[in-house]
């Protein structure tokens, strides 16, 4: 009987954590172990976990040691180590399990009761070891990534270097060169190739990152019926194009992993040198154009050079 090892990565959802854990105690595939990685909640996470049949552990020795006696785990890291160190950290761990298939995920999806099922069954139909749900719903419409571009350097703005099929999505699956950790379901040995996510990236494209990584051993299939709601999207509005743009610490991760991926999956010289300029001109401009150049500017350049010289890890604090 297949063995299918469920990763949760959680921060202070515990309202979305719930409903995702009922939705896979009720998958009509039985998940052996779900195993959940607290980054160091503060609402009461971990004490829900535990008042409800959780084994709680705070060092990987004891992860370890609990590999065969419980089913359900739960994890609790001493810090926030932000979204990338989470599921570096949960995948690590739970690569050590007995298992033969990670479903990964973060606390705010919810899986209908049949998408492991469907992932596992097209996995088997077409001899892939990755599958990804499909997450379109009444608040979300999904983007399915045909192709990635890395040879044209103008092509520099986040997400431009995407194609996408065309929408309606109406066949069973696509193969796709992208993914999000929202339900990526991956085959154990394929998780011990590849290694763990890279941690550096802190927060935004270390799934990308590992897709690409991933796609060295297998094809990555998008299973359209397989799905998987997104519990915290928002009604589909309009796009504003000429939204003004104030800068985040969240928005600093974005242009510096943005910059750190073109760089290290560029084709040639100039998508690894001249596309990174690029965006940082563009986004110099339409910083000025909408006032906020103040705010704008120490965080862009310093997204820029970090991103230029590889400098990785928790850069920019999270309340910037």
């Amino acid at each position: 009987m297949e063995k299918v090892c469920a990763v949760l990565v959680t921060y202070n959802r515990l309202e979305c954590l719930k409903r995702v854990l009922t939705a896979l105690n009720s998958q009509t595939k039985e998940i052996s172990k779900i195993f959940v990685f607290d980054n160091n909640s503060t609402d009461g996470t971990s004490k829900y976990l535990e008042n409800h049949g959780f084994k709680i552990l705070s060092s990987s020795d004891e992860v370890k040691n609990n590999i065969s006696s419980n089913r359900m785990i739960s994890f609790r890291s001493e810090k926030n180590l932000g979204g990338s160190g989470g599921f570096a950290n949960a995948i690590k761990m739970a690569s050590k399990f007995d298992s033969d298939y990670l479903w990964i995920m973060d606390d705010d999806v919810l899986p209908e009761n049949n998408c492991l099922e469907l992932l596992l069954q097209k996995m088997h139909d077409l001899n892939v070891k990755v599958a990804i749900p499909s997450r379109s719903d009444s608040n979300y419409e999904d983007s399915v990534v045909k192709a990635l571009d890395f040879n044209n350097f103008l092509k520099y703005t986040p997400y431009s270097r995407k194609e996408f099929y065309p929408k309606p999505l109406t066949k069973d699956y696509y193969y796709v060169v992208d993914m999000a950790f929202e339900g990526p379901l991956i085959d154990m040995d394929t998780v011990r190739k590849v290694g763990i996510p890279d941690d550096g990236f802190f927060l935004e494209y270390d799934d990308s990152d590992y897709a690409q990584r991933l796609q060295k051993y297998s094809k990555i299939v998008y299973v359209t019926n397989a799905v998987l709601h997104r519990q915290l999207a928002k009604k589909n509005k309009k796009s504003v194009t000429s939204k003004r743009d104030r800068y985040t610490w969240r928005t600093y991760y974005m242009l510096r992993n943005n910059i750190i991926f073109d760089r290290r999956y560029g084709k040639n010289w100039a998508v690894r040198n001249i596309s990174p300029r690029l965006l940082l001109i563009h986004k110099m401009v339409k910083s000025i154009l909408d006032g906020y150049a103040k705010n704008n500017l120490p965080l862009l350049f310093k997204a820029y050079h970090d991103g230029m010289n590889n400098r990785m890890g928790k850069r920019v604090d999270p309340n910037y």
